[in-house]
């Protein structure tokens, strides 16, 4: 595993425009090594993994897929702590990118090249299927095993098309106000001496964590709909507190990829559509595109729920609705 000495460089060069390369089995090195503006892990990186088997791996490349990896693997290997780490951090998705089912099937296919032994070649592993894992567990994965994430974060499709100016939890600083975008990962809620609840949460922006504080009066409003492993943007004030920067939420709204889009001619409809948007209250931002005027906005007072009831009444005013 990543020492805290190598997580700050590899969180260093992230921050400074790196990228994390995929890793695979046929040209994953041993030592980390960073070219070209990425990051390339190496076997040594993998928590858990002994360097015997790290240089075993090295020297009998290249394997031409799963099973012939596998079939090539000395049996005091062929243990399944031994080979988990490999699929959950990715080394597999060459040949196969669904890694919950090459993690489900390893048992079997142990079984499968003990019992055919010389004649393996000879015959073909029928795979169990399996829905594989999300993005978010794999990155979280990849993460603890690696001291990193390799996948593509989900907070990082939201970020790329963020309705407000987000700032990195690594660039926040003492006294300023700042918006974030993050994960609530921990939901601590205490009783204040008044008889309220208060709650703190440790969030992520899946490079840096923060610890932010929901006083009584926002935690009356928005507590009972914050939920551990949901996004959300987060204002606030950042304040340093036991040598540690945390903020103190001002407002809190959860953050969703998707947009629901509505197409108009012109603003004659304005108020009419207001108003049914308003009965469909919900986490998805209204994107608006006025035709005559060439004009797209983000619509500051309105977000809903995916509705189908919604479009339809929306049908017989505007040019036309999506959600995307």
């Amino acid at each position: 595993m990543l020492n805290s000495a190598n997580s700050d460089y590899v969180t260093d060069a992230l921050e400074a425009g790196f990228e994390v390369a995929p890793l695979s089995i046929n040209t994953i090195p041993y030592h980390d090594k960073i070219a070209n503006k990425s990051i390339y892990l190496g076997l040594k990186s993998i928590k858990g993994l002994s360097k015997d088997l790290a240089l075993w791996i090295i020297e009998h490349r290249p394997y031409s897929n799963i099973e012939d990896f596998i079939a090539k693997l000395p049996e005091n290997y062929l243990k399944l702590p031994l080979l988990e780490p490999l699929v959950k951090v990715g080394l597999f998705d060459s040949f196969e990118k669904n890694r919950q089912k090459v993690f489900n099937n390893l048992g079997n296919l142990f079984e499968f090249v003990k019992e055919l032994g010389s004649l393996f070649g000879e015959s073909i592993y029928s795979w169990q299927d399996l829905e594989d894992w999300t993005e978010q567990e794999k990155f979280y994965m990849e993460q603890e095993l690696l001291g990193v994430g390799v996948s593509k974060h989900p907070l990082q499709a939201i970020a790329s098309k963020a309705i407000y100016p987000i700032t990195p939890i690594s660039n926040l600083s003492e006294n300023s106000y700042a918006i974030i975008l993050v994960e609530v990962q921990k939901i601590k809620v205490i009783r204040t001496k008044k008889g309220e609840n208060m709650a703190f949460l440790q969030v992520d922006d899946s490079k840096k964590k923060l610890d932010v504080t929901l006083f009584s009066d926002l935690y009356r409003q928005v507590g009972q709909e914050v939920r551990e492993g949901a996004f959300y943007y987060i204002k606030g004030k950042i304040q340093l507190r036991d040598g540690r920067l945390q903020m103190i939420a001002q407002e809190i709204r959860e953050a969703v990829a998707e947009r629901f889009w509505i197409q108009l001619k012109n603003h004659d409809s304005d108020q009419e559509i207001s108003r049914i948007l308003d009965q469909y209250k919900g986490p998805i931002p209204v994107i608006i595109r006025y035709e005559e005027e060439q004009r797209t906005i983000v619509s500051p007072n309105h977000f809903v729920v995916k509705s189908t009831e919604l479009e339809a009444k929306l049908g017989g005013i505007v040019m036309k609705t999506i959600y995307r």
